[in-house]
């Protein structure tokens, strides 16, 4: 089988790879339908992601149909449509029993080679071994389309985690740096906790006009800086929770700019190189910091919202291609931003 395998000099190829086998009783095979580029596998083109070089199938964001399973998987049987988690988890180690399924030992915390999981190549091909399947797999409802359900392990769950991570409490005055899939996803998220309203930060129309049509009052960075506009916005006083959802260190400058005192700033986006922060600053503003990569345990409530009608991603696959044209639509992701947002392979 074929798969998006990243070469030498920060070049991608469409190269053989090996079909997946069960190989632990906790194992599923996953017949892919849809599988999402995301913004990290760019970046481990580019060598930006600690382990992960040459060699390595892409791919942590996809939906399919279960073709086999372990003896010890119980949630699932062949046929189920699946959504994934980006990473897997154990469930067992120290990190998983305190909740932090994200740090699991035994999972998929990038480095040592892989972007999926340890031992597990990714997704961007038509097979894929699912381990802990139990744990790290979600049922797909009937009536919710791949291109929509694919969201729900990474962009949404990524997104939630930030809006929950930042304390966001009803009647709050919430700003999103970035409006990609995550800061959309975040955005959609913000909603859910009740605030009074919710800025979204960014240069690109396309995006801009995505987070107005979810409800969110927009500031383009190329009216001036954004940080002074969410001043103006709130008389001076500043929003009470900032979420960076781009990785930009200018971007996170902004966010605590844009914080009241006693504010959070919540980050979830992955920065490539180191950022300074001015604590001999933020001492006198008791400004909340949070950080860290996105809790994976919550898929099966977000899906629910997805169900109920609640949530609609639809508007975010904006575009979809075989999966013998990836390198086309990677080329689309990485140098035309302003005309796409979430692009899909089909194998």
């Amino acid at each position: 089988m074929k798969g998006v395998v990243i070469m030498p000099e920060n070049k991608l190829a469409l190269a053989d790879v090996e079909e997946p086998k069960l190989k632990q009783n906790s194992d599923a095979i996953v017949r892919i339908t849809a599988a999402a580029i995301c913004g990290s596998d760019v970046h481990a083109k580019h060598g930006l992601l600690p382990g992960v070089g040459p060699g390595t199938l892409l791919g942590h964001e996809f939906v399919g149909v279960i073709e086999e399973v372990g003896s010890d998987v119980t949630r699932f049987k062949p046929g189920d449509r699946v959504n994934a988690a980006p990473a897997t988890w154990c469930g067992k180690c120290a990190a998983c029993r305190r909740g932090d399924y994200q740090y699991c030992s035994n999972g998929g915390v990038w480095g040592g080679g892989e972007i999926f999981g340890k031992g597990l190549p990714g997704a961007q091909t038509s097979h894929i071994r699912v381990t802990y399947a139990d744990n790290c797999l979600a049922s797909i409802p009937d009536n919710i389309a791949d291109e929509q359900a694919v969201f729900v392990g990474d962009v949404f769950s990524t997104g939630f985690h930030a809006a929950y991570e930042g304390s966001i409490k009803t009647g709050d005055i919430v700003v999103v740096y970035g409006c990609g899939p995550i800061g959309l996803g975040a955005l959609v998220s913000a909603w859910q906790f009740g605030p009074k309203e919710v800025f979204c930060v960014d240069m690109l129309q396309n995006r801009l006009d995505l987070a107005r049509q979810f409800g969110a009052k927009v500031i383009d960075v190329r009216d001036g800086d954004p940080a002074e506009q969410i001043r103006d916005a709130t008389h001076g006083e500043g929003c009470d929770v900032a979420i960076e959802a781009i990785g930009f260190p200018q971007a996170f400058t902004q966010a605590l700019r844009s914080v009241r005192r006693g504010g959070t700033v919540s980050v979830v986006g992955l920065f490539p190189t180191p950022v300074e922060l001015p604590v001999h600053e933020l001492s006198f503003y008791g400004v909340r910091i949070s950080m860290g990569l996105g809790n994976l345990s919550r898929m099966n409530s977000l899906m629910g919202l997805l169900e109920s009608g609640r949530v609609d991603l639809t508007p975010l696959a904006t575009h979809a291609f075989a999966l013998d044209q990836a390198l086309e639509a990677y080329d689309l992701v990485e140098n035309h931003k302003e005309q796409c947002l979430k692009v899909l392979l089909k194998p």
